[in-house]
């Protein structure tokens, strides 16, 4: 979103991913079977998802599934739709940690057991079904502490503004403290469970000071949050299309999520402050395009882990300049771009620091997306290339980690570039929070020296 919007308070301190071209194609095999060649391939790298109980609407653990699925796996691989991976990870555009990117001799192995009508080979029974993701169960690593919030059972209804049509966006301030030993806790993984996936578009979380002065004179962030509280008496929460609400100042966003996301873990040894005294504020955006999700509650389940110290403390940068721009896109166009370039040198000097370390991308657009790149350049160093992403897929949004963190140096500017298919749109595409409208946002986990 727009810079002012989207950068959280550098006042406070709280990730990876780069990308490429493809490689030469390999030789396909001369031969392959199910159980021999593709079966270790699915269990290691589709079986999470898609087995029984699964998140995925079928099952890859058995001949007889994969068999009927075969042609979509060779598309969807071919194609790398799946695994869910949007960022090009052939370390042709840096490195990525755990990336979920099969190699190119796996996707050829893949097709020459399709071309080869699919045979079974020898049923075996050693491979091991990974265990279906599932929700609240990926933060755990036996010394920290999880915190569970939840926004209230709310119903949301569309805002029919220009910017923001079908969609409503509610802050609510959530119950508990994050700071419950009386000192600083450390923020250093969470997830977020929406409760009605069909129309939660995306959520930020966000820490405020409630005796902090607003932006409004007099007024302290708690009056601010009361006051636009209780102008919807019949309604809960308020209104917030500016982060935690107009006026409101937030010290820092320790959690954004979208669709696809499961749960992020910080980078090792690192996390967001959270200082004592502190309140969560949960800023939920609606999308109620659908008219069947009208009339339906959404209450959105947040976990927190949380440690009392970090070595390095980081926060989260979304900076967005055609979010704050008045640009649109052209209707009826197969390729539209916009490209923005940013520096945060002001921010590196109010912390008194010459740079910071770029630990993981968040690239983010919305249903006219369709391709993205992000790119570091530096002085010294040139065009260094952070992100690609050749296919986007809005129902995929991930952080991706880098394997190295990348450091940013004053001077050092950041380019955007977003790619839209707008042919199905016949008035031009305004930039706005609204899933109908479009963002082109540069998110990055940011960690101090």
């Amino acid at each position: 979103m727009h810079r002012n919007i989207w950068i959280a308070a550098v006042s406070l301190l709280s990730i990876g991913g780069v990308a490429c071209s493809d490689s030469a194609e390999p030789e396909k095999p001369k031969e392959a079977t199910y159980w021999q060649d593709v079966a270790p391939l699915l269990f290691d790298n589709c079986v999470t998802c898609h087995q029984s109980g699964g998140i995925a609407p079928f099952r890859l653990d058995s001949y007889a599934e994969a068999r009927s699925w075969s042609v979509a796996i060779k598309q969807a691989v071919e194609g790398r739709t799946m695994p869910p991976w949007l960022v090009t990870s052939d370390g042709s555009c840096g490195e990525f940690h755990n990336p979920r990117w099969l190699e190119n001799e796996e996707i050829a192995t893949i097709a020459a057991w399709v071309e080869a009508g699919t045979p079974e080979g020898t049923p075996r029974d050693d491979l091991q079904v990974p265990m279906a993701s599932e929700p609240g169960k990926g933060l755990e690593d036996g010394k920290s502490q999880i915190m569970a919030f939840a926004t209230p059972n709310y119903v949301p209804e569309p805002d029919g503004s220009a910017y923001a049509k079908f969609d409503d966006y509610r802050c609510f301030l959530l119950d508990g403290s994050v700071d419950s030993k009386g000192g600083n806790r450390f923020i250093t993984g969470y997830e977020v469970i929406p409760g009605n996936a069909a129309m939660v578009h995306h959520m930020l979380l966000m820490v405020v000071d409630p005796n902090g002065a607003s932006d409004i004179p007099g007024k302290t962030n708690m009056d601010l949050m009361r006051a636009m509280d209780e102008a919807s008496p019949d309604r809960l929460g308020w209104p917030c299309f500016s982060q935690a609400g107009d006026g409101v100042t937030i010290e820092s966003l320790p959690a954004t999520w979208a669709p696809g996301m499961g749960p992020v873990p910080y980078p090792d040894t690192t996390g967001l402050r959270v200082p004592a005294g502190r309140v969560l504020v949960a800023q939920m955006h609606y999308n109620l395009v659908d008219e069947r999700v009208r009339g339906q509650p959404d209450s959105t389940r947040v976990r927190l882990r949380v440690a009392d110290s970090v070595q390095r403390e980081g926060f989260f940068m979304l900076p967005d300049e055609f979010l704050g721009s008045s640009d649109s896109l052209a209707p009826g166009k197969e390729s539209v771009k916009y490209t923005w370039e940013t520096d945060f040198d002001r921010e590196m000097a109010a912390l008194g620091v010459d740079h910071v370390d770029v630990y993981g991308v968040f690239p983010h657009m919305h249903e006219l997306g369709q391709r993205y790149r992000l790119e570091f350049l530096d002085t010294a160093d040139g065009v260094q290339c952070g992100a690609e992403v050749k296919h986007w897929d809005f129902d995929w949004q991930l952080f991706y980690f880098y394997e190295r963190p990348y450091q940013l140096r004053q001077g050092t500017r950041v380019r955007v570039t977003c790619d839209y298919d707008t042919r199905g749109r016949t008035e031009p595409t305004l930039p706005g929070w609204g899933t109908q409208n479009e963002m082109c946002v540069g998110g990055m986990y940011v960690v101090l020296p």
